[in-house]
């Protein structure tokens, strides 16, 4: 195993759209970030709408259930208080608050939740940027949250369709992750909840001792990628490594400004498909 790179879904994902973003977001040797990037509007609606989730779910274990209306005064008064920040319209923040409030309702209306996070359970809401030192390197696999007391359950909430096995892989290190740190072993069993097509998709995943040890595989293989990655670049240059195959991964790219693909003569998808080999 490529020993001290740190693995996140983040870095996984650069990894395979885009390398010279990945390289240029994580340039130190073991993977850690570059100079502070101010993060995207999106990222930064992300982050707000992941603390009133983190501040819902502790109130709710301590027996204090949000109402609708709470949660959406909530939401409304931190995006007004992000201000320009968020880059949204007083429409466009009712309109996220309200489908965040939906979303969430939902949620707490699934049966599963109703059974194993009815109003009072024990729930811990990990934070996503605490990572944990794994054999290779730091591992960043937090699950968003961990119902129970004696058998903790961690639960993921995933948005859009099932990408296949590397779902499964995934759910295997967030409760590698949480075995780290957890006080009291955790159910074998990883709940995934996914929100596609406006409704939550219940799905479980049982971490055999095979599927760990795939999920091993996958840690190796792409710490091994990114070293290799790292490597290139040292000894050939940015300009050597490939951009993103489609415009799709270049949204609020913060290196839009020095990409090569951007606004080349050659045409952006030429620059994407054959990028320069010259450093």
């Amino acid at each position: 195993m490529s020993s001290g790179v740190g693995w996140s879904r983040s870095r996984r994902w650069l990894l395979e759209t885009c390398p010279r973003r990945f390289v240029l977001t994580y340039p130190g040797s073991n993977g850690e970030g570059g100079p502070a990037i101010d993060p995207p509007p999106r990222l930064r609606l992300k982050r707000l709408i992941d603390g009133v989730r983190k501040d819902l779910f502790e109130d709710r274990s301590e027996g204090h259930a949000w109402s609708s209306r709470l949660h959406r005064v909530v939401l409304e008064q931190r995006m007004d208080a992000a201000g320009p920040a968020l880059e949204l319209d007083g429409v466009a923040r009712r309109r996220e608050a309200r489908h965040e409030v939906r979303r969430i309702a939902l949620l707490l209306r699934h049966p599963w939740l109703m059974h194993h996070l009815p109003v009072g359970t024990t729930c811990h809401v990990p934070h996503a940027l605490r990572s944990v030192e794994d054999d290779g390197g730091h591992l960043w696999a937090a699950p968003h949250l961990v119902t129970g007391g004696a058998a903790p359950r961690a639960v993921l909430l995933r948005q859009g369709r099932r990408r296949g096995a590397v779902d499964d892989l995934e759910a295997a290190l967030s409760l590698r992750w949480a075995a780290h740190g957890w006080p009291t072993s955790l159910n074998r069993t990883v709940t995934v909840m996914r929100w596609f097509g406006g409704a939550w998709i219940h799905q479980m995943v049982f971490v055999t001792p095979d599927l760990e040890t795939v999920a091993e595989a996958l840690l190796d293989h792409d710490r091994r990628a990114m070293a290799a990655l790292r490597r290139r670049w040292r000894r050939q240059g940015l300009a050597s490594l490939p951009l993103a195959s489609s415009q799709v991964h270049c949204r609020q790219c913060p290196f839009e400004a020095s990409c090569p693909g951007v606004g080349s003569a050659l045409g952006v998808a030429q620059a994407r498909l054959a990028p320069s080999k010259r450093s």
